[in-house]
């Protein structure tokens, strides 16, 4: 059986684990999926990893960066040997951790570094095919903010965050040779079609590698997504719809050079615009906004 590896990435709240497993299933009914992996992906020393005894060693960096690279090589490359060996599976998806990373490529704004799971895995003789899965980056900024708020605060302004997405997704498209994007409004508008690109980029043709998988519609239940999916409840593609922000916050956006860049980039180029529904949202955001600060004001002071 031909055997196949798919890279995806993907950054928080832009539909990717949807897409991920979107993927897999218009691939290989049996594919092999990970959770989010990436070698410049440390977690805090607090993190408790009891199946990994290097944890700590890596955390407080207790060898080199050279070493800990190299011992995860060898553990994504025993993966990759696993795979082979298994009988039925014909493709192994493996889910970039691409907002880890995404702070090494800040460092290279011209595409130059080399995406780490890339790096590893291109070696093997075994063919690679990698995907950068998209909603409008402007949908996943606001998305953000309100679903991991922890995560948005690393940026001081959209610009920031614009340029930290076009870095990342610049490094993907520079070393993937090609690399393919998906979008999670085109999915949603076009499904048969970009089915069907995306059986054509892994397997070389529009066909499945299961019969049943032409024949049935693809569903993706929030239990088979498991982590991440944080707001998504929809089993088939769907565009949800854009998170309301304040009047500041959408005259930011508007005004973003580095997000127009990004957005016309990806295939975005319908320009962000107020309509009277987006108007009212921001007014009644901007209420709640002035709401917040009265009663922060009055808890203060008492």
């Amino acid at each position: 059986m031909d055997k196949r590896i798919v890279l995806v990435a993907n950054l928080p709240c832009s539909a990717g684990t949807y897409l991920f497993h979107y993927i897999a299933k218009a691939l290989d009914k049996d594919a092999w999926l990970t959770g989010e992996t990436n070698p410049y992906s440390y977690n805090p020393p607090t993190t408790y990893f009891p199946e990994d005894p290097l944890h700590r060693v890596r955390a407080l960096e207790l060898f080199s960066r050279e070493e800990a690279l190299q011992e995860y090589g060898r553990r994504l490359h025993l993966l990759v040997d696993k795979f082979l060996a298994h009988q039925e599976a014909s493709v192994l998806m493996i889910r970039d951790h691409t907002f880890g990373e995404g702070w090494r490529f800040k460092h290279f704004p011209d595409g130059s570094a080399c995406p780490g799971l890339v790096e590893i895995l291109r070696t093997r003789q075994i063919p690679l095919s990698c995907f950068f899965t998209h909603r409008d980056p402007f949908d996943t900024w606001l998305a953000m903010r309100r679903s991991f708020s922890s995560m948005a605060n690393a940026f001081k302004r959209i610009d920031d965050y614009s340029d930290f997405y076009f870095n990342s997704w610049l490094a993907w498209k520079q070393h993937s040779q090609p690399l393919h994007n998906l979008k999670i409004e085109t999915l949603a508008m076009n499904e048969q079609r970009e089915k069907s690109r995306i059986r054509s980029a892994v397997l070389g043709t529009p066909m499945p590698s299961h019969p049943d998988v032409a024949e049935q519609p693809i569903q993706i239940s929030r239990a088979e997504m498991g982590s991440g999916a944080s707001g998504r409840r929809a089993e088939r593609p769907l565009v949800m719809e854009r998170h309301p922000c304040t009047t500041d916050v959408f005259r930011e956006a508007t005004h973003s050079p580095s997000l127009q860049r990004l957005r016309v980039a990806l295939g975005y180029e319908k320009p962000i615009s107020m309509t009277s529904k987006t108007r009212f949202s921001c007014l009644a955001e901007d209420v709640k906004a002035v709401a917040r600060r009265l009663r922060k004001g009055v808890s203060g002071g008492s």
